[in-house]
Order: structure tokens, then C-alpha cells, then sequence
């Protein structure tokens, strides 16, 4: 499992577009929502890191780093 700080998550909404738009490439993905910045965490093996980065950008919510 890799976590990654991410900018513009401000709701469950937007957690909600984060799972509908990326659980079936990347599968199950979990939003920390009581964080600051918000924390997205996926079970992703490296080399999927810069898609999954990719298309969380193409979504509108920008990957800061992976902690």
C-alpha cells in the first residue's frame, strides 16, 4: 500500500471521484479526508506509480509526494 499527499480533495465528493474514476485500474483506494494535506492510499507496485500520478492530475487533484 502507498500513500501520497494530494492537493484539491476537499470533500467526500471528490474522494468519491478519486474511487469511481481509478478503483478499476488501481484497485481498492482509501481518502483520508481528517489530514492536511488529504492522503490518498492504493495498493500499486511501483511502476504503476506515475500512471496512477498521471491520472489523478488528468482528474484535477495533484499528487504532492508519496510518503
Amino acid at each position: 500500500m502507498k500513500t501520497f499527499e494530494v492537493n484539491n480533495v476537499h470533500c467526500q465528493n471528490c474522494a468519491n471521484t478519486i474511487k469511481n474514476a481509478l478503483e478499476d485500474d488501481f484497485g481498492e483506494i482509501k481518502v483520508d479526508l481528517s489530514k492536511e494535506p488529504r492522503q490518498v492510499s492504493v495498493d500499486i507496485k511501483d511502476g504503476d506509480v506515475e500512471k496512477f500520478k498521471s491520472e489523478m492530475a488528468d482528474l484535477g487533484f495533484d499528487v504532492i509526494k508519496e510518503l
